[in-house]
């Protein structure tokens, strides 16, 4: 099990952003079982669909291929694959690209501060090539976020594209479906069934 070694204070700023994100889920409606959901600071998508991440011109596909959320030990726990070319190509199925296959999760409270659960020994960050991005994990879908889980929230260059895709050979990162979208604070928080997610050629 991985510690993670942070001052006091980072480690309740860090639980605290999750608590506000539940609660602001939570205000928005729970998304169902096949919805993606768009928030400001995250991208929802259900097991088994493909999320790509470009920042420059870095491209990385990421697929969750388990949510164990409830089913484990662990708080929330999920297994994913990344694919990651940092070739400028944006080609996701050449021989060159990165795979990678892991596991996440949160562990359960150890402790409680000021009525707040503390949780040590967590895989809070996912990866694909040199990108790391924050996650978390509802019953239905599983989130990224546009940052690492010890950075605030805003705009670091990351872009997410939720797709239909389930299989890396259908990814072609320069689709005109894709909808890249940036961190945006304002955007509102939808859901919108994966089916209607674009219109299929």
């Amino acid at each position: 099990m991985i510690i993670i070694k942070m001052t006091f204070p980072l480690l309740v700023v860090v639980f605290f952003l999750g608590v506000v994100e539940m609660v602001s889920a939570t205000e928005a409606g729970l998304p169902k079982a096949n919805d993606v959901q768009i928030a400001p600071n995250a991208i929802g998508l259900p097991v088994g669909r493909l999320l790509l991440i470009r920042k420059n011109d870095d491209y990385c596909a990421v697929k969750f291929t388990q949510n164990l959320t409830g089913k484990t030990d662990y708080d929330q726990h999920v297994e994913y694959e990344s694919y990651y070319q940092g070739d400028k190509t944006g080609n996701l199925n050449s021989k060159n690209v990165e795979f990678r296959k892991d596991e996440v999760y949160y562990t359960k409270p150890s402790f409680s501060i000021f009525g707040h659960p503390i949780r040590i020994g967590a895989k809070m960050d996912i990866r694909c090539g040199p990108m790391e991005l924050w996650w978390s994990a509802g019953p239905y879908i599983v989130f990224v976020y546009y940052n690492k889980h010890d950075q605030n929230q805003r705009d670091y260059g990351i872009e997410l594209a939720p797709t239909k895709w389930t299989n890396i050979s259908q990814v072609n990162v320069f689709d005109s479906r894709l909808k890249w979208l940036k961190y945006d604070e304002n955007r509102k928080r939808v859901n919108i069934p994966i089916d209607n997610l674009w219109e299929d050629n």
